[in-house]
């Protein structure tokens, strides 16, 4: 039977809690699952703020990309309610210009194109790229964008991230455990952005997964299952 603080799972964008459906059944064995609704807002602040409202006083915390900042703004605001917290594929850092143009030509795209074409491009920067013909993979991301988070809410999310807070001097005062994973082929969020996380958190372990690209819970949900179920069951203590 589950018990403890829930685990709060916050996903990013096009993403659902399909996202984690790998995952959420074998934590659910350990403790109580809550996914939360990361659909509105219109600042990383404001997405943080409607979680917070629908959040149990204290959880374990895990952000993946987009929820990956969501989660360390609530790092940033309320740590004391964090038992424990997972970053995954994820960064501490805004966005530099390039990065900054890249979404805003994202954002004017999705805004003018009612059609799914993006989908697949967008997955093919996504993925590790041995799979960027993997179909099956294709259709699952396809049905948490279009199905599940739709292209208002998506634009809402790359609005909100065009201007994130620098996390990076938050980081060093996060002392709960912290596990942090990222794909050795992330082309997103490469694998130093995770790095850089784990260097500044006393308590953290990083684990970089091989084969894989950005949705490590997709393309490699057992190594990420099982990293989980071991920060949620170990007593990290600093390295």
């Amino acid at each position: 039977m589950a018990v403890g603080a829930p685990v709060l799972l916050i996903p990013g964008i096009n993403c659902s809690a399909r996202l984690f459906l790998s995952q959420i059944p074998a934590i659910w064995k350990h403790r109580p699952v809550m996914i939360a609704d990361h659909r509105t807002g219109s600042s990383i602040g404001e997405i943080a703020d409607n979680i917070l409202m629908a959040s149990p006083p204290r959880f374990c915390l895990v952000g993946f990309s987009m929820g990956g900042y969501v989660a360390l703004d609530i790092m940033r605001r309320v740590s004391d309610r964090v038992e424990k917290l997972a970053l995954i594929s994820t960064s501490a850092r805004p966005d530099d210009a390039s990065q900054a143009a890249s979404r805003a030509e994202r954002i004017a795209r999705l805004s003018a194109d009612d059609s799914d074409t993006w989908i697949e491009q967008r997955f093919r920067q996504l993925v590790d790229p041995a799979r960027i013909d993997d179909r099956n993979l294709l259709g699952f991301y396809r049905q948490m964008a279009v199905e599940d988070v739709g292209r208002d809410a998506a634009v809402c999310h790359l609005i909100a991230t065009l201007d994130r807070p620098d996390a990076r001097p938050t980081l060093s005062g996060i002392s709960c455990p912290t596990a942090i994973l990222v794909g050795e082929a992330d082309r997103i969020t490469p694998p130093a952005l995770s790095e850089e996380i784990a260097e500044s958190i006393a308590a953290s372990r990083l684990t970089v997964i091989p084969d894989c690209g950005h949705l490590s819970p997709i393309e490699q949900p057992e190594a990420v299952t099982q990293a989980l179920l071991s920060w949620l069951n170990s007593d990290q203590r600093p390295h």
